[in-house]
């Protein structure tokens, strides 16, 4: 497991309801690429008591969206994501997403990501993203 004790953790963008209701959010930079941490929230929960998948996946498609969007400068839209879920996680302990860029062309980026909790990997994910153009202008009717 990586050691994410060093890296300089600053709050995550507000702008995102749906990663701010599963609890508090932050990022760091590290050589390789970003890192996403969730602290624990019971919110994150499902009926079992694990942390929800959804959460997880709502985790790792936010962190390979700003390690993609680093990478191209620009707003990117998911074209794939693949999730891997290796062992039940705990919603009241810190989640970290790692990122990694393994190619970034002129319109399609490929990030991998590892889920973290206690010092083991719970999940994997790849997942494709494509450069965005400008916002379509939807016609008055």
């Amino acid at each position: 497991m990586p050691d994410f004790t060093s890296l300089q953790f600053r709050p995550f963008r507000d702008d995102d309801l749906l990663l701010a209701a599963l609890g508090q959010v932050a990022i760091a930079r590290h050589d390789d690429g970003l890192v996403l941490r969730l602290d624990g929230s019971a919110r994150a929960a499902n009926p079992g008591g694990f942390i929800h998948g959804g959460a997880i996946a709502t985790l790792f498609d936010v962190a390979l969206y700003e390690a993609a969007r680093a990478g191209f400068g620009a707003p990117t839209v998911t074209a794939a994501l693949e999730i891997k879920f290796l062992r039940a996680g705990d919603p009241q302990a810190p989640i970290h997403v790692e990122t990694r860029t393994l190619r970034a062309g002129r319109s399609l980026t490929t990030c991998t990501g590892s889920a973290y909790q206690g010092g083991r990997l719970i999940a994997y994910a790849t997942a494709q993203f494509v450069k965005a153009g400008p916002a379509a202008e939807v016609p008055a009717s």
